[in-house]
């Protein structure tokens, strides 16, 4: 029988988009201090990457990987050396961040997770497949962003002649703020927020949602009446559809904090014709 040993592993981003957070996986490292064993794999090329960010600087990309990658050589070679630059007895985090400390670059260290193994090297091939390389038989030509989901939205207001009802609007809590960009108020705060999920992988999509609840959450004790219109924009890959199905979950955890509505996109003509028929009995 073969023997199996325990492992952990940590997964490398690449982050595009430091204001956005968008994301996308570029390699995978597995540790196993038992067996003295810290090996990575990663992206060589960038057309893949590319695909997923149409204005990813190509040159800049492989500077990058190829300074990641030659770390990483460096910090295996050391530990199985044993040298003082990498003793065993470290857990990954620790060496991780020896070779990338937790900043604002366009590469971080992302929690990954641990388990057994017959066959090191096999489950460092087999993490990389799943979490680097499995998305990469589809992918999105164009997506939009969230402008590109309020741009509709506010086709609809204009050609129903209701969008000088609509203006930015602040909404402050005791520690934070949120700024939707189409708000109009009848004694309430009615706040349209687009939310575009059309994005290069699961995990940004995953994490958008997240950054939605925290927003909202860090703003639940204003004084303020407001009730929420989330208009949600779903990638054009289908094989993002599950990640996208899980974001929804997500940011229905909102409606705990405030009176929230969610549509579709393709709804937004008729979320306008809702406004429409509030602002007409509010006039009347």
């Amino acid at each position: 029988m073969n023997r199996r040993v325990s492992y952990t592993y940590s997964i490398l981003q690449y982050v595009h988009d430091v204001a956005t957070g968008e994301f996308v996986n570029v390699g995978v490292v597995l540790h196993s201090d038992r067996e003295g064993y810290l090996e990575a794999k990663c992206r060589t090329t960038y057309n893949r990457v590319s695909q997923f960010f149409p204005n990813l600087n190509p040159r800049n990309f492989k500077a990058l990987m190829r300074l990641m990658n030659s770390r990483l050589n460096e910090l295996s070679g050391a530990y199985r050396d044993s040298l003082e630059v990498a003793p065993r007895g470290d857990d990954l985090p620790t060496l991780l961040k020896s070779i990338l400390p937790e900043d604002d670059s366009a590469l971080r260290w992302s929690r990954g997770g641990s388990g057994l193994s017959v066959d090191l090297s096999a489950t460092l091939s087999r993490l990389y497949a799943r979490h680097v390389t499995h998305y990469d038989g589809g992918v999105a030509v164009s997506r939009r962003s969230d402008l590109d989901v309020l741009k509709n939205f506010s086709k609809e207001l204009e050609q129903r002649h209701i969008s000088k009802y609509f203006s930015e609007k602040t909404i402050e809590g005791s520690d934070d703020k949120v700024v939707f960009q189409s708000a109009w108020k009848n004694g309430v705060w009615h706040c349209v927020e687009p939310l575009s999920f059309d994005l290069a992988a699961p995990e940004s999509i995953k994490a958008k949602a997240r950054m939605y609840l925290g927003q909202m959450t860090s703003v639940a004790d204003t004084p303020e009446k407001v009730k929420l219109y989330v208009v949600l924009g779903a990638p054009s890959d289908p094989l993002l559809r599950p990640a996208y199905e899980h974001a929804v979950q997500i940011v229905k955890k909102v409606s705990a904090s405030f009176d929230q509505e969610i549509y579709a996109e393709s709804e937004v003509g008729k979320l306008a014709s809702n406004l429409q028929q509030q602002i007409a009995d509010h006039n009347h």
